[in-house]
């Protein structure tokens, strides 16, 4: 299919250190791919008998990219779970999504993503088992075949601290009869283990064809505090010896950073470098509580950090440093961690967030500008994803990935001309105003509605099948043992922190 994709303004992100806009633009579609950009007036005659797509009305734009999140459609949220700090929210969760067809809650969150002009993501998988570990992947790569996005699918794996980091001392403070409980019910790994999480990583690097699936494999070992170093290096030794990507939660929590710090004498960042494992194909989910030295070796190292605002909010993680990371050279992607602000996907939002979070009171320079922070949700994005040569800018030779953002809720009635429409975007944007989607030149989504996805179907079959949750007995169980942690995660705090942002004195 050949389109011509109109627009007032055409955002490239073509040109490396500026956003490339093009007034009065259109994109022109051959197939999978881009075959010329230009002014929409130069490209109409050129390709008359191609279908006409937007209007005056639109911008045009790359996909966003959701480089981190785990591919939950129903929230924590809507499945009876409440916010808390990360290591406790696991308790306070409802229990978990069990009664949930993986298939169906992944194509629900496939859904609303698209609806958010989300082409590409990360999808850090979250196992429920190991007996169910492969039919799992399965059923969520079916999902994203059947969607039509464009993914880079994580096979996630752990191998210690299954409860909380240092199990074994923790399991010891327990009375015998909680140790017990708590060992029977958080004690082992979800994931599969180690052996047979490689041969399904083998059999699906085989398998798949990025150019037929729009999909490529990841690996995503859960984090070096939950990952041996034997695992850890095995990681890296396969992913490098079949190109493969790699993701890995990195100091997310200031209790992740003690653990490291009481355990090894360092931090994870610099326990990860004396182990050869950063490098260009490396991305840090979150890294929340990185130093400077910290950043200055994931620079050199060319590993990339991938911002995750909402959810560092949400689940009191705190505030990442952007202005350093960008002070520093590091490469950026930005991810909604399926944890929006608003427990929706709004990249729009998540952008807004990250700019206003490195509002420090003051007048001194030093702030990431919004081209940046819109690179990050777009082009860096599908680089620090494995896609940079496929997709991510609107260009000649590009895959097709792109979006119409419908631009009267956001210039109507008036803005003034000198304002930029990735500026205005992050002021006033939402994933309200997406009106088009489109992945290597298929269009997903139109005028507000889904052209793959039968969207009343899947409502209907998703309220059918899910089961509600009841309490239990290990509802009770677990809110023991939530305070049981907390208490053993503060006894542990014992590093004095110096943080980047300081908003008031407390003296």
């Amino acid at each position: 299919m050949n389109y011509l994709v109109r627009g007032k303004f055409v955002v490239t992100m073509a040109v490396d250190g500026s956003p490339g806009v093009i007034r009065n633009g259109a994109v022109a579609v051959s197939g999978r791919d881009i075959v010329e950009v230009g002014r929409y007036q130069d490209l109409k005659t050129s390709y008359a008998t191609a279908t006409g797509v937007g209007s005056s009305r639109h911008w045009v734009i790359p996909g966003f990219v959701n480089a981190h999140q785990h591919g939950k459609g129903l929230t924590d949220f809507q499945l009876g779970g409440r916010d808390d700090c990360f290591e406790i929210s696991r308790f306070a969760a409802a229990e978990p999504r069990a009664g949930l067809d993986p298939y169906l809650d992944l194509l629900y969150a496939c859904k609303t993503m698209i609806e958010a002009g989300i082409t590409t993501c990360l999808h850090y998988n979250s196992s429920r088992s190991p007996e169910t570990y492969d039919a799992d992947v399965d059923e969520r790569l079916r999902a994203y075949r059947v969607a039509g996005m464009r993914v880079s699918f994580g096979l996630d794996v752990r191998d210690r601290n299954h409860i909380v980091y240092g199990d074994d001392q923790f399991l010891a403070s327990l009375p015998p009869a909680l140790r017990e409980q708590a060992v029977e019910r958080h004690g082992r790994s979800r994931t599969a283990a180690p052996d047979d999480y490689f041969r399904t990583a083998r059999r699906l690097a085989d398998s798949m064809d990025a150019d037929r699936d729009r999909a490529r494999l990841f690996l995503t070992p859960a984090g070096p505090q939950w990952c041996t170093e034997d695992l850890l290096r095995a990681i890296r030794r396969e992913a490098s010896e079949r190109g493969l990507g790699i993701q890995i939660h990195v100091l997310e929590t200031k209790y992740q950073r003690s653990y490291f710090l009481r355990e090894y004498g360092r931090s994870a960042v610099q326990w990860l470098a004396g182990l050869d494992f950063l490098a260009p194909d490396v991305s840090l989910a979150h890294g929340v509580w990185l130093n400077r030295e910290d950043t200055r070796t994931t620079t050199a190292k060319g590993a990339a950090v991938v911002h995750n605002p909402s959810s560092n909010l949400r689940l009191r993680s705190g505030i990442a440093p952007l202005t350093e990371f960008h002070a520093a050279g590091v490469r950026l992607g930005m991810g909604l961690d399926s944890s929006p602000f608003n427990d929706r996907p709004d990249m729009f939002q998540e952008m807004r967030l990250a700019a206003n979070l490195q509002r420090i009171p003051g007048a001194g320079p030093g702030l990431v500008p919004l081209d940046a922070i819109f690179r990050a949700a777009t082009a860096s994005g599908t680089d620090v994803l494995g896609w940079g040569a496929h997709c991510g800018t609107l260009e000649p030779g590009k895959r097709a990935d792109l979006v119409l953002v419908d631009s009267q809720p956001i210039a109507e009635p008036y803005l003034a001309r000198h304002q930029t429409p990735v500026d205005a975007m992050i002021y006033r944007g939402g994933a309200g105003a997406v009106d088009t989607v489109m992945v290597d030149g298929e269009i997903l989504y139109r005028g507000g509605k889904h052209v793959r996805l039968d969207e009343k179907a899947l409502l209907k079959e998703i309220k059918q099948k899910i089961t509600p949750a009841s309490p239990g007995k290990a509802r009770g169980l677990d809110a023991r043992l939530a305070g049981r942690v907390r208490d053993f995660l503060e006894s542990g705090e014992e590093y004095p922190v110096d943080p980047f942002y300081k908003f008031n004195d407390a003296g």
